[in-house]
């Protein structure tokens, strides 16, 4: 649980290092020094997401949409993993009653 916690953390930092230079369109793009983002493992993750949009070189920005999208993704997928999680609980205790 640990694990996930930190891979949203530090997905939740990046995104918030391209919003507070305003990194959000391809002619506002950074690269990942200016945004100190060290992290390739997460940051090729939201690249793959779509989230993160290279430009020119070693530029980069975030979609605003593609973001909101993949966080819309992820509220229902810890929802649904948090259901399940219930469901399987109530279960045992019916059973072991």
């Amino acid at each position: 649980m640990d694990g996930i916690v930190a891979v949203m953390v530090v997905t939740k930092r990046i995104m918030n290092a391209f919003r507070e230079v305003d990194a959000t369109s391809p002619d506002r793009a950074r690269t990942k020094a200016e945004l100190h983002i060290r992290s390739r493992v997460i940051f090729n993750k939201l690249i793959s997401r779509g989230v993160i949009k290279q430009v020119s070189g070693d530029r980069y920005y975030m979609d605003l949409q593609a973001q909101a999208n993949y966080l819309r993704r992820r509220r229902l997928l810890i929802l649904v993993a948090t259901a399940g999680v219930v469901i399987i609980a109530l279960i045992a205790a019916f059973v072991w009653r």
